[in-house]
């Protein structure tokens, strides 16, 4: 997919998500504000409440489109015979937007009224969401090639090696410029013995103040006679060689973060469809069926 057919692609992904989150709650504002006592006498009551035409449907759609994102991505990722169908990351792009719109939808099934046994699932539901997006933040800081397989060590070494090439031949730039580049990469510690929360507020601390950083560092070249436009080209290279660094830095920090997070990730996803399908088979014993 070039990159400009995935920009589109990411922006419809973005609209389609604004809009199920949105247009929900603008049509059923005045229900869903409504105390729950007094809902049964709402003119929407019997279109939005959780068996109503709409508010059973957010239910179908959204567990259905929770249960699709879980599988395309899984066997995308575990079944050999799908390891040639696309790049495993764009599957990625498509479980997110699946497992962030579904349970914006469950979330009006439910019109924000949360009890008994699917209050569990519900909250599972929020804790596999929220730890999903941290998964995916980890994720993306493992290196991995455009066939989504994880780089080795060496292959990140090989490509920093190739960047600081580049530095010096093309840009004649000096070592102690080419290790003041470095150094906004790298954290004043052991990456071994920080913490969780240490390597959290690096990346953050590091992400928020690396531009004005470099920026300083530019400035300083330009002054020395250093076109413009090379200080352009610079600055793309020198950000991509300090994610790079930072990477094979944080590599098996990184690669243990992510293990221990599926044993998070997974357990409130094995409650959550466990509850769902009790959920499910409950309301269909007791005539539940929507529109058919």
């Amino acid at each position: 997919m070039r990159t400009s057919t995935h920009t589109i692609f990411i922006s419809v992904l973005i609209l389609i998500g604004g809009l199920t989150a949105i247009v929900p709650g603008i049509y059923g504002f005045s229900y869903y504000t409504t105390p729950l006592e007094e809902r049964p006498f709402h003119p929407q009551y019997d279109t939005l409440k959780p068996t109503g035409t709409l508010g059973h449907g957010y239910g179908i759609i959204g567990s259905f489109m929770v249960i699709s994102g879980v599988i395309t991505y899984s066997s995308r990722k575990r079944l050999r015979a799908f390891a040639h169908l696309g790049k495993i990351k764009h599957f990625l792009e498509v479980h997110i937007f699946l497992c962030l719109a579904g349970p914006v939808l469950i979330l009006y099934h439910t019109t924000f009224k949360f009890g008994g046994l699917v209050s569990v699932s519900f909250w599972s539901m929020t804790a596999v969401v929220l730890s999903g997006l941290v998964g995916r933040y980890f994720y993306i800081q493992i290196p991995k090639s455009l066939h989504g397989t994880e780089l080795s060590a060496a292959e990140l070494e090989k490509e920093k090696e190739r960047l600081g090439e580049a530095f010096r031949r093309t840009f004649g730039l000096r070592p102690e410029v080419i290790t003041a580049i470095d150094a906004i990469a790298l954290p004043g510690r052991n990456v071994a013995e920080m913490s969780l929360l240490q390597v959290i507020n690096f990346f953050v601390f590091n992400d928020l103040t690396r531009k004005a950083r470099l920026r300083r560092l530019f400035v300083g070249l330009r002054k020395a006679g250093l076109h413009r436009h090379a200080v352009r080209h610079l600055r793309v290279l020198a950000n991509h060689r300090i994610v790079l660094m930072r990477r094979v830095a944080f590599l098996q920090k990184f690669k243990q973060i992510f293990h221990y997070w599926h044993v998070v990730h997974l357990p409130f996803s094995i409650v959550m469809f466990l509850i769902l399908f009790v959920h499910v088979a409950v309301a269909l014993a007791f005539g539940y069926t929507w529109i058919w």
